[in-house]
Order: C-alpha cells, then structure tokens, then sequence
C-alpha cells in the first residue's frame, strides 16, 4: 500500500488496472451482493409492516362485528402472530359459555405453548392459565389446576386462589392455606381480599371441627 501512494499517477492507474483484471468478478459479486441484501432486507421489512397492517385489520374488525371469518383467517392465515393468540383467548371463552369444554382447552392451551419460551411474566400466558383454570375448577379436576401452576414463576392473585381453591376441594387444608396467604399477599382488590379472608376463616373453621 505504501508503494502505491509514493508511485506516480500513471504508476497507481496501472496498479488499479490490474487490480481490477484480477479480481474485477469478485468485485462485481461483491456490489451484486450488496445490492441484493439492500434489496432483501427492504422487502422483509415492507411484508411485515403489511403483514402486521392486515393482521391489526382482521383482530379490529374480528372485535368490533364480532366477524367470525375475520377470526377464522386470522387463525388460519397468521396463526404464529399475537393476535392469534388474542382470538384463541376469546374463542375459548365464546367455546366454554357454548358448553364446548373441550375445545375451550385446546385453545387456551395453544395459547400458553405458545408463550412458553419466556422467563418473564408473559400477561397472555398468565390470562390462559387463569382462564383454564377456571374450566379445571368447573370441571372439578382439581389435580389439573395444581398441575398447571406447578412450573409458573410468577404468580397472580387470583391464579393463587384457584390454586388454593383446588387444594381446599382436594381437602389438603394447610396447602390450601398457605396459597391462600400468599393470594391474599399479593392482592391490591379489596372485595378480591375479603373473599379471600373468607375462605381462610373457612379453613380455619373446618380444622377446629
């Protein structure tokens, strides 16, 4: 390199020119590289701004008219997206009111699978849970409920409580308690705290018996 700014201007054209015989192919590889990246990385980012502009549609048009086809495409269509998951949450609820338990828990727990790579609090994982615990809880499958809850980090108030309801149905009394405590702990609601106090009063009044 040194040579070639002490040469002369004729000097250094030479040098450029042969250069350029040399590797005038990988050159130009290289700047059609380029270009495609630019090109490639332009149309990712305009397809995913338009994927997420028809998803916001179809889950906006999905709530306002209660569009059943709106939601069927959105699970169809863009199943890996959030809103999906959204659809599943409410389409399990529409499912559990029909009397369709089945199905209601095969959605929401699509919808806990698929916000299960975290280790953060994930709000729509919690929402599933709580939602399948509740149909676990209806169902009187007690087991199922304690079941759901045994890995989760981060737990509600009211996730607490199911857990503790199911405890209490399955008469383990001081598990039932501690949960309960732990509900009653981390609730900011105050009808949510009454109830709570009452179902320890409850307890207590069972183990004095």
């Amino acid at each position: 390199m040194a040579n070639f700014f002490s040469a002369s201007q004729e000097e250094q054209q030479e040098i450029l020119l042969s250069f350029w015989q040399r590797f005038k192919y990988l050159i130009i590889l290289g700047l059609i590289a380029i270009v495609l990246w630019i090109v490639g990385r332009d149309y990712l980012i305009v397809s995913s701004q338009q994927k997420d502009f028809e998803t916001a549609s179809l889950y906006q048009a999905y709530l306002e008219t209660d569009d059943q086809e709106s939601g069927k495409k959105i699970l169809n269509s863009y199943a890996d997206t959030i809103y999906a998951d959204f659809v599943r949450l409410n389409e399990a609820k529409r499912k559990f009111l029909n009397d369709d338990s089945a199905k209601a828990i095969e959605l929401l727990q699509t919808v806990i699978s698929n916000n299960n790579s975290s280790d953060e609090f994930n709000p729509l994982q919690a929402a599933a849970k709580t939602r399948l615990s509740k149909i676990y809880l209806e169902n009187q499958d007690y087991d199922s409920v304690i079941s759901l809850f045994e890995n989760t980090e981060e737990m509600t108030s009211t996730m607490l409580e199911q857990k503790a309801d199911a405890f209490n149905s399955l008469g383990q009394i001081s598990e039932a308690r501690a949960n309960y405590m732990l509900a009653l702990q981390n609730s900011t609601n105050q009808a949510s705290r009454a109830l709570i106090n009452m179902k320890i009063s409850d307890l207590e009044g069972e183990e004095l018996e």
